[in-house]
């Protein structure tokens, strides 16, 4: 039987021709239109699902960079007020070795004092440093004012109220970044390793382990003297400001014409036209004083004991009698916090002694210390302000040390973020060239395969249009 292809099987056959040609002309022009191969999902999902996961790894990627621009102002903000902290802290010590003059008189040393509060305010202000609304130095409670001034036990003393945490950023999968310090590490950190004592007044260290930080004073006040001067001459005041602690020997020497107190230096004994003859001072060799009246001197000579009672107290509030047998004394601040143990057996003088913990006094606390130094608030001598004053350098040193350990960490996490950017954006470079792999297309050869679904569209058109033509004689056969 002879079998030959109907009219509709020939309109099939040509449709599904035009339809094939037409289908890879348009898909050509729409990869040359878009540039992409990957058009839709259907053109290949793999590649499609490949693409989208490289693409939200570049999402990431922008997240971090993101991230690290926002970073960097709060880097560079907090290198620079480490670096101009450092400068104050250097301008300080020059005050402090200039203060230690011996040149210097008492209006000399106030006026260096007025420059190192200056200093001190100055160094606050970088301490409580801000970009924009939030603070630098508070750790992660960056809306509270890290530092502040306050009166403790009579003493003004500036405090950290942040906390110790950094603020953290990702630059990479996993990978942190802390982005700040917090105050405590720069200008508050403590390396308490022993306590030490001025020499003023005699007092020592107990057997006992003491407990706090910063400095402070150990206050000892004269009670009373006990014993009259003899020769007619009495204690002016009663003894009141007398700085006397323990026995001490006076001798008065009518024919030498002085008097002298212990071994201290023997002066002469004032004359009744002498301005100071009812409230004459004499010094023994620990540079406790006792106060005469000698306006009744007999011009006999006497040599007696005098002896002085004390108090002694932390915090000015809470006194206990001196008792100058005693080898490990308990005193404390409830306020501070601070316990000390002591030993009075070689107490002579009533007056303040500086303690403080080595390496736990913050930096603006050394300066502090230094003000009050030069400012002679305990009436020191020359040589004792001279000793009390060079004790603070060592405080003043490590805290300088400490401000520039913090602006190297500061420095190198700068340079860390810098690295990092560098390396996310040659990661996103190396992932876009993956998606571009998958996804763009090849215009030379999608242009070429364009022209080629013409031309084969054109042919097809043509033929079908043969194929397709009928006569009479077709229907007649």
């Amino acid at each position: 039987m002879n079998i030959r292809p109907t009219q509709n099987t020939n309109y099939a056959l040509v449709r599904n021709g035009l339809a094939l040609n037409l289908s890879k002309l348009i898909t050509a022009q729409e990869q040359v239109s878009t540039g992409k191969k990957l058009v839709r999902i259907s053109d290949d999902p793999v590649a499609a699902s490949s693409v989208l996961a490289l693409k939200r790894q570049i999402g990431g990627v922008n997240q971090n960079q993101e991230s690290i621009d926002a970073s960097k102002p709060l880097l560079q903000a907090g290198m620079a007020s480490l670096n101009e902290a450092g400068t104050i802290l250097s301008e300080a010590r020059s005050k402090a070795i200039l203060g230690l003059s011996g040149t210097l008189g008492d209006g000399d040393r106030r006026a260096v004092a007025s420059e190192l509060r200056m200093l001190k305010t100055r160094l606050l202000e970088m301490g409580n440093a801000r970009l924009g609304d939030r603070y630098l130095f508070s750790g992660t409670a960056s809306t509270t004012q890290p530092f502040a001034e306050r009166e403790v036990s009579g003493l003004v003393r500036v405090e950290y109220a942040g906390n110790q945490e950094s603020r953290q950023i990702e630059i990479g999968s996993g990978v942190s970044l802390p982005m700040n310090l917090s105050g405590s590490e720069v200008f508050d950190r403590f390396e308490v390793s022993s306590v030490s004592l001025g020499s003023v007044t005699g007092l020592g260290l107990g057997t006992t382990a003491n407990q706090g930080s910063g400095y402070g004073y150990v206050h000892i006040r004269h009670d009373a003297t006990l014993g009259s001067p003899g020769s007619g001459v009495s204690l002016a005041s009663g003894g009141l400001q007398d700085t006397l602690v323990g026995d001490r020997v006076l001798t008065i020497d009518a024919a030498a014409g002085t008097v002298q107190l212990g071994t201290g230096t023997p002066v002469a004994i004032p004359s009744a036209s002498n301005a100071a003859v009812a409230n004459y001072g004499v010094a023994d060799e620990n540079g406790a004083v006792v106060y005469l009246d000698f306006t009744g001197f007999d011009s006999t000579s006497s040599t007696v004991t005098l002896t002085g009672e004390a108090s002694i107290s932390l915090d000015q509030t809470n006194w206990t009698a001196l008792d100058l047998n005693l080898t490990d004394l308990e005193l404390s601040d409830p306020e501070t916090g601070t316990i000390l143990h002591l030993d009075t057996r070689r107490v002579m003088r009533a007056t303040s002694e500086l303690y403080s913990f080595d390496g736990g006094v913050n930096a603006f606390d050394a300066i502090q210390g230094m003000i009050e130094d030069l400012e002679n608030i305990h009436d020191l001598t020359t040589p004792e302000l001279q000793a009390r004053l060079t004790s603070r350098l060592s405080d003043l040193d490590r805290n300088f040390e400490n401000v520039q350990r913090a602006q190297g960490t500061l420095g190198s996490r700068a340079q860390r973020l810098e690295s990092g950017a560098e390396r996310l954006s040659d990661f996103e470079i190396t992932l876009r060239g993956l998606v571009s792999d998958r996804e763009d297309a090849d215009l030379a050869s999608v242009i070429l395969e364009m022209t080629k679904a013409e031309q084969t569209l054109q042919v097809a058109q043509a033929s079908g249009t043969r194929l397709l033509q009928t006569t009479l004689l077709d229907y007649l056969r």
